[in-house]
C-alpha cells in the first residue's frame, strides 16, 4: 500500500510574506484619503470607501508568489510612480484567467482595481444607493466611454441653465454666495440642550 502524501498545500502568496511592504502601502493609502483622492470620490460621501491603491496592493499581493521583490511590487502597483497619488499611476501588472467576486462592493474600489489589473470582476451590492454608484463608476464608463462624458456635460449645462431661470432656485446660487457649509451634527457649546 502506497504512502499518502496528504493534502496539497498551495504555495504562499506575496501578501502572506513578512516582506510585504505594508508601511509603503499604508502611506500611499493615506495620501489618497486626503487631497490626492480620486475625482469620483467627490460624487458622494461613502462611509466604508477603501483607498484604490490598498485594494490594488491586496489583490496583486494575493496573486503574486511569496518571493516577489518588494521594490518590484511597489513599482508594479504604481507606488513611487510619476504621480504622488499612486492610484493615478497605472499598474504594470496584468493578470489573466482569474475572476474576483466582491459580494459587498459598496462604492466599487475593489472591483475597479480588479479590472485595472486585467482581471474579471463581479460586483454585488444590496444597497440601492451603492448599486447606482457601482453602475456609475464601473459599468457606464466602460460601456459608453467618451459619449458618457459628453452627455453628462450637455445635460449638466441644461439643468444649470434651467435652475438659473427659476426665481426660487436662482437666489440660492446667486453670484454673491461663495459657499454653503454642510454639517452632520452641531453640538451646543454650553453642553446643554436648547428648548
Amino acid at each position: 500500500m502506497g504512502e499518502s502524501a496528504g493534502p496539497r498545500v498551495p504555495p504562499k502568496a506575496f501578501i502572506e510574506s513578512y516582506r510585504f511592504p505594508w508601511g509603503e502601502v499604508s502611506e500611499a493609502s493615506a495620501v489618497e484619503k486626503g487631497p490626492g483622492r480620486p475625482p469620483h470620490w467627490e460624487m458622494v460621501f461613502w462611509w466604508t470607501r477603501k483607498p484604490l491603491i490598498s485594494a490594488r496592493a491586496i489583490i496583486a499581493g494575493c496573486l503574486l508568489p511569496e518571493d516577489t521583490s518588494p521594490r518590484a511590487f511597489l513599482r508594479g502597483i504604481g507606488i513611487g510612480g510619476r504621480s504622488k497619488a499612486a492610484h493615478n499611476n497605472p499598474p504594470l501588472y496584468r493578470f489573466d484567467g482569474v475572476e474576483l467576486l466582491d459580494p459587498f462592493a459598496g462604492f466599487g474600489s475593489i472591483p475597479l482595481e480588479t479590472m485595472r489589473l486585467g482581471l474579471k470582476a463581479t460586483a454585488v451590492e444590496l444597497l440601492p444607493t451603492a448599486y447606482v454608484f457601482l453602475k456609475a463608476v464601473l459599468e457606464y464608463p466602460a460601456k459608453y466611454g467618451r459619449r458618457l462624458v459628453e452627455d453628462v456635460e450637455r445635460w449638466g449645462k441644461w439643468v444649470t441653465e434651467r435652475l438659473r431661470e427659476d426665481p426660487l432656485i436662482r437666489e440660492l446660487y446667486d453670484e454673491d454666495v461663495a459657499v454653503y457649509i454642510g454639517s452632520w451634527e452641531i453640538k451646543y457649546p454650553a453642553g446643554k440642550q436648547c428648548r
